[in-house]
């Protein structure tokens, strides 16, 4: 048996996938229409979040549920680490973006739009596939 990651974890359901998709869904839309950066990268960070928590209740029936963020990381990591690298890259820029004075630029928010866009598309796949 493989150690569990550090961090809570809450199981989920099929449902729970397709809820937490849903949000991933709506935070992106919001991200890509948004004309402010930091606005825009928080919105497509919360995407990623959401998305990596449909894929992993799609895959292992587990979801990170602890407010450290890392912890996601490394569960995303059991299923897929090219997409735990997004969601950490993504991750790096929570705090610029989303609690600090100094605004993130328009081009890391991009990246933050690209990162999101693909583990939403990862989520949807993996939900459409069950």
């Amino acid at each position: 048996m493989s150690p569990r990651p550090a961090g809570r974890h809450a199981p989920c359901t099929l449902a729970d996938a397709k809820a937490r998709l849903h949000d991933a869904e709506v935070f992106l839309d919001t991200a890509e229409i948004v004309v402010d950066a930091d606005v825009a990268a928080t919105n497509a960070i919360h995407a990623a979040i959401a998305a990596a928590d449909a894929i992993c209740c799609i895959a292992i029936r587990q979801r990170s549920g602890d407010a450290n963020h890392s912890a996601a990381v490394e569960l995303l990591r059991k299923v897929d680490p090219k997409l735990a690298s997004l969601l950490a890259r993504s991750l790096n820029r929570k705090t610029q973006a989303a609690y600090e004075l100094r605004d993130i630029s328009k081009k890391d928010a991009s990246a933050c739009i690209r990162q999101a866009t693909a583990l939403v598309e990862a989520a949807r796949t993996r939900i459409i596939g069950t």
